[in-house]
């Protein structure tokens, strides 16, 4: 430790103070900056199926069945091709090609959630008398903030997942503040999408000037790094061989072990 400040105070002020503005760039966070760092802010479990008609003879059976396990849920939307329910945070979807629960901020435990489309998907296919999924599906979307973009930009940056130009580009001195990482991975029986970026989020929002007195505008930004995992099947599945629950912990199970990758720099 001695040796390496002696080396430190060797260097020409100019370099010492380069190499404290790096490192004070670097999220203080660095050493614990994996996937349990983030936010889960929305999990998308959804089916996909061939086009399902009997959704218009049997969607009032189907919500009846669903609201006999969860009697929370209210209607939100009921459109020949569409209808949806909702229970706080948690969304459920029947379209003629595909039924999804979405849940939002972590509303429900994983826990939950696998019990919960365990029952969900039996019933839908049930009453839509469905016997193939074309897709099973899992999105999750993660945040983790920063205190400004450039801060996000940096934190994102020492992740090491692409390169950039170090010179000067487009008569601009400043490093990139926005940027972003895809790669999609397929087989014959499934893919996955890992998508990672630098991101700013502004709110901009007043009031109509007779909900004034009640209301307060928004004006916010937060900056920070997005995280959005898609993994999903592209063979059809037989739906008797398929316990949604179970599938969404085996998903999962590969996000967790499989987006470590991306810390390892």
């Amino acid at each position: 430790m001695a040796a390496k400040e002696r080396e430190r105070s060797k260097l020409p002020e100019d370099a010492a103070a380069v190499e404290r503005k790096v490192a004070s760039a670097l999220p203080n966070s660095a050493p614990h900056f994996d996937l349990s760092s983030f936010t889960l802010e929305q999990c998308v479990l959804e089916t996909r199926f061939p086009q399902a008609l009997t959704l218009w003879d049997n969607a009032g059976a189907l919500w009846r069945a669903i609201q006999e396990k969860w009697p929370e849920i209210h209607l939100v939307a009921a459109e020949p091709a569409k209808t949806s329910f909702q229970d706080g945070k948690a969304g459920f979807v029947v379209e003629l090609k595909a039924a999804r629960i979405i849940v939002l901020d972590s509303a429900k435990s994983m826990e939950e959630l696998a019990k919960m489309g365990r029952d969900f998907f039996k019933l839908t296919a049930l009453h839509l008398q469905l016997s193939l999924y074309d897709r099973l599906g899992l999105r999750l979307i993660y945040f983790k903030e920063f205190k400004d973009r450039e801060e996000a930009a940096s934190a994102f940056r020492s992740l090491g997942l692409i390169k950039e130009p170090t010179t000067k580009k487009f008569d601009i001195d400043e490093r990139p503040v926005s940027q972003q990482y895809t790669l999609r991975w397929e087989s014959e029986k499934k893919g996955t999408l890992v998508t990672c970026k630098a991101e700013t989020r502004k709110i901009d929002w007043d009031p109509p000037i007779e909900s004034a007195q009640v209301f307060s505008p928004i004006h916010k930004e937060r900056s920070g790094i997005v995280l959005d995992i898609d993994y999903y099947t592209i063979a059809p599945v037989e739906i008797g061989q398929v316990d949604m629950g179970e599938w969404l912990n085996h998903a999962l199970h590969l996000v967790s072990r499989d987006t470590r990758y991306l810390f390892e720099a």
